[in-house]
């Protein structure tokens, strides 16, 4: 990638689906405290342990983009 408004545009977008990982944690961690029966809880769990992979995962992209915007700006002002 070349383009560094291209790039800010997927940091944007990584940053949104981070959000959205984040919120549906929380939605399950409340749903977990709630939960009654040991399956339904221990379903929630190993659901905010899928969330929280998923949000590492995007987390690095973001961070590997970003490095990215970084050389290409560096690379422009030489």
């Amino acid at each position: 990638m070349n383009d560094p408004k291209l790039a800010m545009k997927l940091v944007k977008a990584l940053d949104m689906a981070i959000k959205k990982e984040q919120q549906a944690q929380e939605l399950y961690a409340r749903e977990a405290a709630f939960a009654y029966d040991y399956d339904v809880k221990a379903l929630f769990k190993s659901l905010i342990t899928e969330e929280l992979k998923h949000e590492r995962i995007l987390a690095q992209k973001r961070k590997e983009v970003i490095k990215e915007i970084e050389n290409i700006t560096k690379a422009k002002k030489k």
